[in-house]
């Protein structure tokens, strides 16, 4: 597979950072919620190199390294665009699909969209209650789902727009403790996306 990169990234192997951080990478993965991870490599995006080489920094030195759209990569990796996106693959590897790193999705549109979701044979949605655990009901305009899909899973808030045009706003997001998952989570994302602009939505 491979991995979409955007301004500054920092990019590692997967195996020497699990071997460098035995049993702390998926804290380090949780931690930061634009991770996403195939096979063989990580990545984490930024949009300041600084940050970015302040990362590197703090890991084991060899398990990463800056990578930006036009900046040298280590011997290890390999850059180049895939189907239209930048990306980067493991050396050692034949680049695969890549993994983007989308980690939501927003969206506008008719209220009743809610239920094209509903009715799709593959996917669950369960209502979910907001983590003060007060309610979560449409009393206040404001429903919290949890979308399951194949392998995938994210949460779905579906907020009324409070101008009498029967409107709703649709936020997808993955979760923070799926990050090592993320390619299923990421395509239920990008199934959402193009489902809800299929039925009327924009963003």
């Amino acid at each position: 597979m491979a991995l979409g990169i955007e301004f500054a990234n920092v990019v590692g192997r997967v195996a020497e950072m699990e071997r460098a951080i035995t049993g702390e990478l998926d804290e380090f993965a949780g931690a930061r919620h634009n991770y996403i991870e195939d096979s063989h490599l990580f990545r984490v995006g930024f949009m300041s190199t600084r940050e970015a080489l302040d990362l590197v920094g703090e890991l084991p030195d060899g398990t990463a390294a800056l990578v930006t759209s036009g900046g040298p990569v280590p011997d290890w990796l390999r850059r180049g665009e895939i189907d239209g996106m930048q990306a980067v693959w493991h050396a050692g590897h034949e680049p695969g699909p890549v993994v983007p790193p989308l980690q939501g999705v927003l969206l506008h549109g008719p209220s009743r969209l809610r239920d094209v979701v509903v009715r799709d044979a593959a996917t669950t949605v369960r209502r979910t209650q907001p983590p003060d655990g007060d309610g979560g009901g449409d009393s206040d305009g404001h429903e919290r789902f949890e979308v399951v899909r194949h392998d995938g899973l994210v949460d779905l808030e579906v907020l009324d727009v409070p101008d009498g045009t029967r409107t709703s706003v649709f936020r997808a997001t993955r979760r923070p403790e799926r990050n090592r998952c993320c390619g299923p989570d990421i395509a239920l994302l990008q199934w959402l996306d193009a489902t809800l602009r299929a039925a009327g939505a924009h963003g």
